[in-house]
């Protein structure tokens, strides 16, 4: 396919990491002079970018290349890349005939060579991007891979280990985004708290936020994915303390029962966190705590579960999302034989639903009558007379959404300044009060 004139279309699938991979795959394609379009069916090719990391995610991906295989134009190439790709290299190429190409995660500039019809057409990754989400905001990757081993995660035997990006690359990238009109830098990796070891002996995420705020310009950061091993005073300090950096914590426990943790060859106990989440609200009582929760890990009893309901009940996340354990070959875990059965699983997932809806609303409450910042990224699926975005208290997908009932969006984006009318669980409607 040498014909600069066709058109390609893209499908991101999984995480925030695994966009930002398709970003860039997006720009260097654009680049190379192709034009792209978000009509599956004008397509000359359809480029899926897969996540892999439980069966969820891979029943996801075959049912999207499936459902493309049978929406696509006749002579449309079907290319499927990312963590899928990597983690089932051998099965996909001889069960999926659908696919005319795939590459696996790292080499994603193949799709380049491929779509020019040559062996490899290197890809100038971090400098040409293409943004796939509501463009005021934009993902910030700072490292790949991992070092950590939880034994349920396949994530280090499909993205290898850590390989920390330089810091004056990042320091670059995030000048570019700014430049565009990036009002929210977010910082992601699979484990943020450890940047830096790898190529600078020691931990840098903290020295690195430092100058990602010292940058010119009116933006804010948040930072996700900070597992509680690595969260030190220094961080705390750090993210709590300079104006640009939004006091948000993003802190996944996965349980709290010590001897499932360490069954979980997680790094932190109950202790560990008690700590990080003790000195964060220490640091700043108003800061937002997310945190997410595995249930139904092999062995967890009645007693290992109510530790992790003490959990929520004592510290209080603002925001939490829980999981069932899915048992994936290749993990460590996978030995420990099959998970609790789905019935007492969602039982379990149910009760702390239940409580972290008391804790979410209570937070959200105390802020009625305080001027809060949103976000506005245009009409809302309710209706044409309600615009729909979120607050900076609120991260992109994960933390519900605020919707603008009253009040005059004249700035696109924004920033502006809002009050809570009203809540319903997770959402927030709201009125913007003034123009700044």
């Amino acid at each position: 396919m040498t014909d600069k004139t066709k058109k390609i279309s893209f499908i991101s699938l999984g995480c925030s990491k695994n966009q930002v991979d398709l970003e860039y795959l997006m720009g260097a394609v654009r680049d190379e002079g192709y034009q792209i379009t978000h009509i599956p069916e004008d397509s000359d090719a359809i480029v899926i970018n897969t996540c892999g990391f439980i069966e969820p995610a891979v029943t996801e991906a075959i049912d999207n290349i499936l459902e493309m295989s049978g929406r696509k134009k006749k002579d449309a190439k079907l290319i499927v890349t990312g963590c899928m790709s990597e983690r089932y290299k051998g099965e996909l190429l001889n069960e999926m005939p659908e696919i005319d190409f795939f590459t696996g995660v790292g080499d994603l500039d193949k799709v380049i060579g491929y779509l020019n019809g040559t062996s490899l057409r290197p890809a100038n990754y971090g400098t040409a991007r293409l943004l796939a989400n509501t463009p005021y905001y934009a993902y910030l990757k700072i490292s790949e891979g991992c070092n950590n081993r939880c034994s349920y995660c396949a994530i280090p035997g499909i993205r290898g280990n850590l390989v920390s990006r330089k810091k004056e690359e990042i320091i670059d990238e995030a000048k570019n985004l700014i430049d565009q009109g990036i009002k929210e830098l977010i910082v992601i990796s699979q484990d943020n708290t450890k940047y830096g070891t790898d190529i600078y002996g020691k931990k840098m995420i903290a020295p690195l936020l430092k100058e990602l705020a010292a940058l010119d310009g009116d933006f804010k950061i948040r930072v996700m994915y900070m597992n509680p091993d690595g969260v030190d005073k220094e961080l705390v300090d750090t993210i709590c303390g300079t104006d640009k950096i939004l006091s948000y914590f993003d802190i996944p426990v996965q349980h709290y029962s010590a001897r499932i943790l360490k069954s979980m060859k997680r790094k932190s106990d109950p202790a560990t966190i008690d700590k990080v989440f003790d000195m964060i609200r220490e640091a700043d009582s108003e800061s937002f705590l997310r945190t997410t929760c595995i249930v139904g890990f092999p062995g967890e009893t009645q007693e290992d579960f109510d530790e992790l309901v003490a959990f929520l009940r004592r510290h209080k996340p603002d925001f939490a999302g829980f999981f069932p354990y899915y048992r994936e070959k290749g993990t460590q875990a996978y030995t420990l034989g099959a998970p609790l059965g789905k019935r007492e699983v969602n039982r379990r997932i149910r009760v702390l639903e239940k409580i972290q809806k008391e804790n979410t609303n209570t937070r959200l409450k105390s802020l009625k009558k305080q001027d809060i910042i949103c976000y506005v990224e245009g009409e809302s699926e309710e209706s044409e007379f309600i615009l729909q975005g979120r607050a900076q208290f609120q991260a992109p997908d994960i933390d519900g959404h605020a919707y603008i009932i009253g009040g005059l969006a004249d700035r696109g984006y924004g920033p502006y300044p809002c009050r809570i009318k009203k809540i319903v669980y997770p959402d927030i409607y709201c009125e913007i009060i003034e123009k700044w």
